[in-house]
C-alpha cells in the first residue's frame, strides 16, 4: 500500500501572515496524477487576458524600519516590517505599441497594507492610497513574438498612517518586477522604491511577494480592517 504522504510530498499550507511571513519561504503543493507521482508544474498561458477587468489581489510586503536615535545622525534599524497588502486594479485590455510589443495598462484603484504593529513606534502602522489621481501602471512584452515573460510596473501615490495619524501624504512610489509569466504575476518577487524618511524614522526598499487572486470579499475585508485601525468607517 503507498504511503498516505511519501517522502518529497509538500504538506498542505496556511497563507503566510506577518506572525509567520519571517519563516523560510514556504508554498503548497503543486499537484500530480495521483499517489506518489511527482508534483506537476503548473500550466502557464500563452498570452495576456483577452479583455480588461478588474483584480483584487493580496500578498506580503517587506520593508526595513529603521527608527532614529536621540543623537545626532544615530540609526538603529528595528525590524522588517511584514504587512498584508490588498490591491484592486483596474486592468485594460491589451494593445501592440507603436514599436511592435504587446502590453497593457492598469491602474491602482484601491491599496491598504496593514497587520503590523511597530514596537519601535508604539504603533499599528498602515498604508493607503492617497485620494488623488493615480497614475497608469503598465505590463509591457519582453519580446514582440509573445506576451511572455514580461515586464510589470506598479505606480502609486500613497499615504502612511501611525494608528490613526497621518505621518505621510502624496508619496509617489514605483515597484516592478520580471520575468513575469502569468497575470496577476505569480512566484516572482515584485521590488519597490517607496522611500521616506522623517525625523523619527525611514524606510526605502522592499519587497511583495506571494500575490495571489482573491475574491472581492476577502478583499473588501482587508481594506476594512486597514480602516478600523485608522479609525476611518
Amino acid at each position: 500500500m503507498p504511503e498516505k504522504n511519501p517522502p518529497g510530498s509538500p504538506e498542505p499550507v496556511s497563507w503566510p501572515n506577518p506572525s509567520s511571513a519571517a519563516g523560510p519561504n514556504r508554498g503548497g503543493p503543486t499537484g500530480g496524477t495521483g499517489a506518489g507521482s511527482p508534483p506537476q508544474p503548473p500550466q502557464r498561458p500563452e498570452e495576456f487576458p483577452p479583455e480588461g477587468e478588474v483584480e483584487y489581489e493580496r500578498s506580503v510586503i517587506r520593508i526595513p524600519f529603521n527608527l532614529k536615535g536621540a543623537a545626532p545622525g544615530a540609526n538603529r534599524q528595528v525590524d522588517v516590517m511584514v504587512f498584508d497588502a490588498y490591491m484592486r486594479l483596474v486592468r485594460q485590455a491589451p494593445v501592440t505599441n507603436g514599436l511592435g510589443f504587446r502590453q497593457f495598462e492598469f491602474t491602482i484603484d484601491a491599496w491598504e497594507l496593514t497587520n503590523t504593529f511597530s514596537p519601535g513606534l508604539n504603533a499599528n502602522v498602515t498604508f493607503t492610497l492617497s485620494d488623488t489621481v493615480q497614475p497608469r501602471s503598465i505590463c509591457i512584452a519582453s519580446q514582440r513574438e509573445r506576451d511572455y515573460p514580461s515586464l510589470i510596473v506598479y505606480s502609486a501615490i500613497y499615504d502612511v498612517y501611525l494608528g490613526t495619524t497621518r505621518i505621510v501624504e502624496n508619496q509617489p512610489g514605483v515597484a516592478y518586477a520580471t520575468p513575469v509569466w502569468e497575470i496577476p504575476p505569480r512566484n516572482v518577487t515584485v521590488a519597490f522604491e517607496k522611500p521616506f524618511e522623517s525625523d523619527q524614522f525611514s524606510f526605502s526598499a522592499g519587497t511583495c511577494e506571494g500575490m495571489r487572486a482573491i475574491t472581492r470579499e476577502e478583499f473588501e475585508a482587508g481594506a476594512a480592517a486597514a480602516r478600523a485601525v485608522r479609525g476611518q468607517s
